[in-house]
């Protein structure tokens, strides 16, 4: 297609890292899903994952947000589907401006539908385990299917030391007709996971508490960081930019709690610290018209998932 699916292509050797390969999967980070080859037969798969991230002024001055999240997920046998929306919270619409002159009502909410299929699902010896999928998306402000993508993701996890587990991942999505300088979708992320069982059993063979009970495979801890773009379609009406282009970029580190209940369902819940966070237009044509940095802000994110 164009020479930016080259790039996408060599990312795709990136990661994700969650439990041990023989424990039921949970999910250490966004994007960062992990499960046992064997459970990718015909059952059914339901997840749900809620974010938030707390109010930022945007650094020119010109107004502050925050944003909430939704994200619902479906797995049956090698495909997924997921849905999100993104809910802007804007301080005052009337101090936002993105351009010269008058401010413009911004937008408020921020659609994505996402198709994987899964192409790669296995483990190597007792330390590795790897995965690709297939992707084609679509992001919009209003009108399906705006920013239309295809690309691939990809994971490998590796048990560097008695349960602990690491992790790196990439994902690039592509736009059609657009500059190649412009990604649909472009994710990088490092984490590190470990259960309470592992943490415990490490903490007495170093000596540390010594006398600390047993723990459980249950409860898993992980640490993450990640890199984020997305772009979304804006509405051919938009006040900003009339059937141009939004794209979001932001980094963050954090922490995650993960407890599976049973054989059925699996939670987290964590903070997180968000940074490097940027607003990009782009005119019909993909090319840049402006950029606008926000601040740091704190979030979390919490969710589910169910097995039936």
């Amino acid at each position: 297609m164009r020479r930016a699916f080259i790039l996408f292509f060599f990312l795709t050797l990136a990661c994700a890292a969650g439990a041990r390969a023989d424990e039921p999967g949970f999910t250490p980070a966004p994007g960062f899903v992990l499960t046992r080859p064997n459970d990718s037969g015909e059952g059914l798969r339901l997840g749900a994952e809620f974010n938030y991230i707390s109010r930022a002024d945007f650094t020119n001055g010109l107004g502050s947000v925050s944003v909430a999240r939704a994200d619902v997920k479906a797995d049956y046998s090698l495909f997924s589907l997921s849905l999100g929306v993104s809910h802007f919270l804007w301080e005052s619409k009337a101090n936002v401006r993105f351009s010269e002159g008058e401010s413009r009502d911004p937008w408020d909410d921020l659609y994505d539908v996402t198709l994987q299929a899964r192409l790669l699902n296995d483990t190597v010896g007792d330390h590795w385990h790897y995965w690709l999928n297939g992707e084609l998306s679509s992001s919009f402000e209003s009108d399906f299917p705006g920013a239309v993508g295809a690309g691939f993701d990809g994971g490998v996890a590796y048990d560097f030391w008695d349960g602990w587990m690491l992790g790196l991942s990439a994902k690039a999505v592509a736009l059609s007709a657009l500059s190649d300088a412009l990604f649909g979708d472009v994710k990088f992320g490092a984490v590190v996971a470990v259960s309470q069982k592992s943490l415990r059993n490490t903490l007495r063979a170093a000596g540390l508490l010594p006398d600390l009970p047993e723990g459980k495979d249950s409860i898993g801890f992980s640490f993450y960081l990640t890199g984020a773009e997305k772009t979304y379609r804006l509405s051919p009406d938009s006040p900003v930019r009339r059937n141009g282009f939004l794209g979001m970029r932001r980094s963050a580190v954090g922490a995650s709690l993960d407890y599976t209940l049973d054989e059925h369902w699996s939670f987290f819940v964590g903070p997180e610290y968000n940074y490097g966070r940027q607003y990009i237009l782009y005119d019909s044509d993909g090319r840049q018209t402006s950029s606008h940095r926000l601040g740091d802000a704190w979030g979390g994110r919490a969710g589910f998932r169910f097995v039936f």
